[in-house]
């Protein structure tokens, strides 16, 4: 009896310290992910400034989903802790399939917005609705949708955004069309890819805990239902004696 009593005491004081490890290891990786998150939310702002003029842009439309998510990451990562800290397996349950999710979907827009973005869609869109291509044509150094004749087909002024430095002087009139032209990301998106994969960590060290705070919760359920069956087994041997 003694000898069961020291091994479940052990058994429980070494679940108590995987949980302990695995807390230290999630609170270490939950305040450098909210430092990524932050720097994820102020890069994408940046990125969107840029492309702000850009009349229903995909590629603005998705920076936008993407600033958006990097917020709601936020009040997400603070709901982690006092799920953790409260030990709740059926909250933690839900919170990590929701965490899995939104890091699953800001690895997919770290991914889409890390590729050669192809403009025709959105030069198209702009022309067909009358709107100015100046976006483009100042950032990608071009000028219509397939060249400056655009313009003048419709008998239309050509923008100063369609030469070099907007000095309207022929010699530095941009030839080619915006259609050809496509948006290549500035830098590679180290940040939001370290982001990514430190939230993916915090996923996994999340699922370890909640195994074995199940586990441990299962065996104390165990525990409790064998020594109340003792004592009620006792009684009632007592009873029929």
């Amino acid at each position: 009896m003694a000898d069961s009593r020291r091994s479940s005491m052990i058994r429980r004081r070494w679940h108590d310290l995987k949980l302990r490890i695995c807390r230290y290891v999630f609170y270490f990786l939950w305040v450098v992910n909210f430092i990524f998150t932050i720097a994820d939310t102020y890069v994408y702002y940046q990125r969107l400034k840029e492309h702000i003029g850009c009349w229903m842009c995909l590629f603005k439309t998705y920076m936008i989903i993407a600033m958006f998510l990097s917020i709601l990451m936020v009040p997400l990562l603070i709901v982690a802790l006092p799920l953790v800290v409260s030990e709740l397996s059926s909250g933690l349950r839900i919170y990590v399939t929701i965490l899995f999710l939104a890091t699953w979907l800001q690895m997919m827009l770290t991914i889409l917005l890390a590729q050669e973005y192809h403009a025709i869609t959105d030069v198209l869109r702009l022309w067909m609705n009358d709107k100015s291509l100046e976006f483009f044509e100042f950032h990608s150094k071009c000028c219509g949708v397939v060249g400056p004749g655009d313009y003048v087909l419709l008998e239309k002024m050509i923008p100063l955004s369609c030469y070099k430095d907007r000095s309207g002087s022929p010699e530095d009139l941009y030839k080619a069309g915006c259609s050809t032209r496509s948006l290549k990301p500035p830098i590679v998106p180290i940040i939001q890819v370290i982001s990514v994969l430190i939230q993916y960590a915090l996923v996994l060290v999340l699922v370890v805990y909640l195994v074995i705070l199940i586990r441990s919760e299962i065996r104390r359920r165990t525990l409790w239902s064998v020594r109340t069956t003792e004592v009620y087994g006792d009684e009632s041997d007592v009873s029929a004696d």
